[in-house]
């Protein structure tokens, strides 16, 4: 049993004779109460009331029950127990009075008796003279262990009908970890629109099940859905980073919840540009199996969408409605900043600040930042974050892993190429530079219709000016910021 349905259990056997739930799942809710009812020996009368049909018990429309008001009568006229389900009476209660006025005598009358009145919409309203008589509960999403059910019931149907199930325990786990955040009904159908027609259920179709949670998204103009491109050997170097996101991958799984673990809220990387922060976001959803969204930070200050303020809070509320998931901030100096004065700034910082330490859903926030020092101080206070790494230029190593991997499409070919020296001519060169040097490189090559070559490499680097020497003071400003401020992401060190 789920905390809404125990909190709406305690509810009834306290003797409270209406309760107002919060919910866009009518079906979920409505066949849970009707469980319930029969659990707590209220027998099997359940009825439901509509504006349009009135009171129903089951098929059997009850005469003259299509008002409000008299729907109501009835219910405090029956001799039986039982759980009456009012759909949408929020639109009543907003223009009669007279609808107020009678549930109010409903209490009443009803209170401590063996019927209780269900007042079942999607947005919370009720007047100010019924707030002290009614009970508020939010029924929230399904929760991990119904969602399973569902996934397995699935499973069975398809194994039935032929198909083969090619999927590990730890697969089939990331599957509805995949569907948390979804309705009920979302969850369904996204399962039938991924495995139908399919002979075989494999681990590549979890691609489709964060492709449905985009779908909850693009109503958020300042919110992206970045599919998984990355996985982590297209990222160099990096290896404390890398430990550190792999011994988090299960951090969101029952099990991390069962063994008293604390979700982990977000990393902060800061430190050199193109040396790999955006990668790292990209890469941590790839790795834990997880949608990627991005937070556009000056779309959130364009005004396109409403007030700055509104429209984050808004995101952010929209991200929670579809976690798990990752929430990417990239460049996060840009928009949250002490550096921009009162205003909108100030309240999205307070907002954010707040957020962070009191959101319980399952967000894990990947922050970037290339100036640090225009970063509040209270955003870096231990506890925001989980981590803050400084990620530096490459070393040697690291440019050698850089071009190894950049290198790959050459194929067989890429043996040809004397990676450490070309490791060691690069000394000071960032990865983002590295890879735009072989990209423009082999677009020489194209153009002449042959094969890259070492040549190529060299000419490109002759009239490349690494970041590096340009942005020389800023880089040591950053490097003596980040000492025994931040871990560093990488054990490695240049010599």
């Amino acid at each position: 049993m789920n905390k809404a349905l125990l909190a709406i259990r305690d509810s009834v056997m306290s003797g409270q004779p209406i309760i107002q739930i919060i919910s866009f799942e009518e079906k979920r809710v409505e066949g849970q109460l009707k469980m319930l009812c029969e659990q707590i020996k209220r027998g099997d009368n359940t009825q439901y009331w509509d504006i349009n049909n009135g009171l129903t018990n089951g098929a059997q429309l009850i005469p003259g029950t299509t008002e409000a008001i008299k729907a109501l009568d009835h219910i405090i006229r029956d001799p039986k127990p039982g759980f009456y389900i009012f759909r949408d009476l929020n639109l009543y209660l907003k223009t009669s009075p007279e609808t107020v006025r009678k549930l109010r005598e409903a209490y009443k009358k009803l209170k401590n008796s063996k019927k209780t009145i269900y007042l079942l919409s999607p947005d919370e309203y009720s007047p100010d003279s019924l707030k002290k008589e009614i009970d508020i509960i939010t029924y929230g999403l399904p929760e991990y262990d119904e969602l399973k059910t569902l996934f397995y019931k699935f499973l069975a149907s398809m194994e039935k009908g032929g198909r083969q199930i090619k999927l590990t325990d730890d697969e089939k786990k990331s599957f509805v970890i995949g569907v948390q955040g979804l309705t009920y009904d979302e969850a369904y159908k996204a399962f039938l629109k991924v495995f139908q027609g399919k002979s075989e259920i494999t681990f590549d179709l979890i691609e489709k099940i964060h492709e449905e949670k985009k779908q909850l998204i693009l109503k958020e103009k300042v919110l992206e859905f970045y599919p998984h491109k990355f996985t982590l050997g297209d990222m160099g170097g990096l290896d404390n980073l890398k430990d550190w996101l792999i011994k988090r991958k299960k951090a969101f799984s029952k099990e991390a919840k069962e063994f008293g673990l604390t979700q982990p809220r977000g990393f902060l990387a800061m430190g050199i540009s193109g040396c790999g922060k955006s990668l790292a976001a990209k890469i941590t959803a790839s790795l834990w199996n997880l949608p990627l969204f991005r937070l556009d930070m000056n779309l959130v200050y364009s005004g396109m969408g409403g007030p700055p303020e509104l429209v984050f809070s808004r995101a952010l509320k929209t991200v929670d409605s579809v976690a798990p998931a990752i929430l990417w901030i990239d460049e996060i100096e840009s928009g949250i900043s002490d550096k921009q004065g009162e205003g909108a700034a100030s309240r999205i910082l307070g907002y954010f600040l707040t957020w962070m330490q009191e959101h319980d859903s399952e967000v894990f926030i990947a922050a970037t930042a290339n100036r640090i020092d225009l970063l509040p101080a209270e955003l870096l206070r231990r506890g925001r974050f989980d981590q803050l790494f400084f990620i530096d230029l490459p070393t040697r190593r690291e440019r050698e892993e850089i071009f190894t991997i950049h290198l790959r499409k050459e194929g067989a070919r890429a043996a040809q190429f004397n990676i450490p020296q070309l490791a060691q001519i690069t000394k000071g060169w960032s990865g983002s530079e590295i890879e735009q040097v072989i990209i423009a490189s082999r677009y020489e090559a194209f153009n002449l219709n042959r094969h890259l070559t070492e040549d190529d490499l060299f000419t490109s680097f002759g009239s490349t000016v690494p970041l590096s020497t340009t942005m020389e003071t800023q880089i040591k400003t950053i490097r003596s910021w980040a000492h025994n401020r931040a871990a560093r992401a990488s054990s490695d060190k240049e010599y």
